[in-house]
């Protein structure tokens, strides 16, 4: 992997990170009181980074303006792992918590 790809990959790993991470402490420190706190977390987590992921629609739409308006290949790479990444990370947590919740059961 290029300098530029790890680079690329780093940052929107840690832009749609700090998204799931985000919602995830804000809603303990404002729910910290309800009985299930811990539901609520990772539901406004997912949320929070669903939003995103929402947002990735708009990362597809970057990409086919990016592939029409520019001729520069790498003006397409950002917005395609973008939509990538925070679908993989969204998809990982919920097998994470999945996992937990059948282990509590």
């Amino acid at each position: 992997m290029s300098p530029f790809g790890a680079t690329i990959l780093f940052l929107v790993t840690m832009f749609h990170l700090s998204a799931f991470l985000s919602g995830y402490f804000l809603t303990g420190s404002v729910f910290r009181n309800a009985p299930d706190s811990k539901a609520l977390q990772r539901t406004l987590s997912y949320e929070t980074g669903n939003k995103l992921k929402t947002n990735s629609l708009s990362s597809l739409l970057a990409l086919a303006l990016a592939t029409k308006f520019f001729q520069d290949p790498l003006v397409w790479i950002p917005p395609a792992i973008s939509a990538m990444v925070v679908s993989l990370m969204g998809f990982t947590l919920v097998m994470i918590w999945s996992n937990d919740k059948e282990q509590s059961i």
